[in-house]
Order: C-alpha cells, then structure tokens, then sequence
C-alpha cells in the first residue's frame, strides 16, 4: 500500500499527454460577422515544472509547460457577406503554452493556459479573396480553461473551454484575423519516467535578479503591410524608460515611445494606414505597464497617450492614445533581443524586431 500511495504521488511529477477533441462555441472577427461552425482537436504535451521549481514558477503556481498542436476543419466557415463554402481553408497552430494551477484536490486540478505560436490558415485573400486574412502564416494565441480529474492512477478525463486567435500583426492586410471558442473533452494519460527527477543545481546571480532599477534602450524595425497587395511599409521604433522590479515575477515600467515613417501619407490608398496613418514622419507618445518575469524572458504591455500625432484619417477620428506588447529575452544581462507589437483600439499597426540595451 505505502509503495502504491508513493506511486501515485510520484505521478504528479511526470510529463504527460493529453488527446481533446473540440467543437467550436462561437467565432467573431473585428467588423464582420463569421456564421457556420469549426470542429478539430488538440494534441497536448505536459512537461511537468513542479520539480524543484524556480520563485515565479511557485508564486504562479506553475504545473507544467505545454507544447500544443492544434487543428480546426474550417469547411462549414463562412462570412454573412460571403457565403461561399471552404472560404479560410483548414486551420493549424502550433503553440507554445504555461499551464498554471487555479485550484487542485487529490482528485481534479482546475488549470488555465495562456499561450503562444505560429498558425497556418489554408486560404487568405490572395489565394481566394476572403477579406479577413493576408497571410497564410499568422501568430497563433490561445487562453484555455480546464478541469481535469483523476479516474486511474495515471489517467485523467478532462473537459473546458478555450479561444483561439489567429492574425499577422498587420504584416500582411487585410488582418482583421480570426477568433475560435471551443469546448473540448479529452483524456489525460501520464508517462512514466525512470529514476528520479533531477535537482537544478545551476546557480543563478544573474545582475537581473538582484536590480530593482533599471533604465531601458530600444530600437526595433518592421513593416505593415499596404492595402490589397503583398508589399509592405517601413517603420522603425524608439524606446527609452525606467524599469522598477517589485519582486521576481512583476515589476512595472515606463517610457516614451518614438516610431518614424519610412513612407508617410501620401493622398492615395497605397500609403493609407488606417489609424496608423501620419502625415508626420514621427509619432511619440508615453506608456507605462507591467513586466512579467520568468527569469530571463519577459511579457510586457503598456498603454499609452500620444504627445504628438499628426493622424490622419477620412473619418476625422482622433487617435490619442496606444497600446504595446511584446517579449524581451536578456540574452546576456545587459542586452536582450525583443519583439514588440503596437495596436490603435484593437487594431495592429505593426510589428518590430529588434534590441534593448539595459546599460
């Protein structure tokens, strides 16, 4: 008896897969109106982190990283305004997940799983004209909620919902992308492991860890893409800001956010941008946001207020204000490597690649 209560304890800590098939519950796009239904499934990779976790793995909760490979039959899919059938083409994402426990029993755990990838969608404008999607390859990002409970030693039944997003950051127009809400039941099976879990031995005095304060220098490059054609329009972005680390997960930050044109308006549709258009070569702007810290890699989101933007556009709407997101990853702890996505409402302007020095 005590070698099988072990057992099932030693269970808790080992990798696991999990098959869920998925029916969708809803889908919507910004300004249309999506009818018909989606059906596919996930195939789900647990790799276990409870072992000897890190400080933000146990203030999060952390259970395990996910590696997902989802698929959607988009067949039954169509616009109100085009009816036609097989209009986006089937749907795959590849995503990479950080699966936290909400509650947990000692037989079902209740977990939510934020993540993030690459998706392929079959059919885009260029292919078949839908006017929703630009790109075949898109960033893929899901929110999933479930409950999961234990009806053998090592398998488990589950159940839950998840939203799936599929866009290009504009790269490509149009992108007004593509959001999937699904309910999925599936099974849950441990993979046993031999000998005993390694102890992380690796030490870690990295500079990042022990700074509170930290002045932040960026510099990315990226382009959105110009209306009704694969070709694209330069923009280069500027970052300077204070960083205070509250703890190892959260810190909070704050700057100025300078982007320049490389191709301003122009009085045609090729150079229209919709609320990124400018009749300036700059727009600058202040944000501050949270940082969320898992050692060396870092979500951040800011919202910002323009303090110049010479915008234009037909409609005569003002744009005042912004949003950023993106991930910085210190490659050495004075530089780290970065991508960052700026958004007018909820519409993209365009994603940047580039670098952030933290002198």
């Amino acid at each position: 008896m005590a070698s099988h209560c072990y057992g099932r304890q030693k269970s808790d800590h080992w990798n696991s897969l999990e098959f869920s098939p998925q029916i969708s519950l809803a889908l919507f796009t910004a300004g249309n109106k999506l009818r018909g239904s989606a059906f596919g499934g996930e195939l789900t990779y647990h790799i276990q982190k409870n072992n000897h976790p890190r400080p933000w793995m146990r203030m999060l909760r952390l259970n395990s990283v996910d590696l997902v490979f989802n698929y959607k039959n988009m067949e039954k899919v169509t616009l109100s305004s085009d009816p036609r059938p097989n209009l986006f083409g089937d749907a795959y994402a590849i995503v990479a997940a950080l699966n936290f426990t909400l509650l947990k029993s000692k037989y079902a755990e209740l977990w939510v799983a934020p993540g993030l990838g690459i998706g392929y969608l079959g059919q885009t404008y260029f292919t078949n004209r839908n006017i929703l999607i630009g790109s075949h390859l898109n960033f893929a990002s899901r929110m999933a909620l479930k409950v999961a409970a234990k009806v053998a030693p090592y398998t488990r039944l589950s159940a839950g919902m998840d939203v799936l997003h599929f866009s290009n950051a504009a790269i490509r127009t149009p992108n007004y992308g593509i959001n999937i809400s699904s309910l999925s039941f599936g099974v849950l099976q441990m993979l046993r492991s031999s000998g005993q879990p390694k102890r992380d031995t690796t030490e870690r005095k990295d500079r990042l860890g022990l700074s509170r304060h930290q002045f932040d220098f960026g510099v990315n490059i990226g382009r959105r893409g110009v209306v009704r054609s694969r070709e694209g329009l330069y923009k280069t972005g500027l970052y300077a800001g204070y960083n205070y680390r509250l703890n190892p997960l959260l810190g909070c930050s704050s700057g100025i956010d300078a982007v320049y044109y490389h191709t301003v308006y122009q009085n045609n549709l090729q150079t229209d941008q919709s609320l990124a258009t400018s009749l300036d070569r700059w727009r600058v702007g202040l944000a501050i946001g949270p940082d969320f810290w898992m050692d060396r890699l870092a979500v951040m989101a800011k919202y910002g207020y323009y303090l110049h933007y010479n915008h234009f556009s037909k409609s005569s709407e003002e744009v005042k204000t912004y949003w950023t997101a993106g991930l910085k990853y210190y490659v050495m702890d004075w530089a780290a490597v970065q991508t960052k996505v700026y958004l007018h409402k909820t519409e993209a302007d365009y994603l940047g690649l580039g670098i952030l020095l933290t002198p």
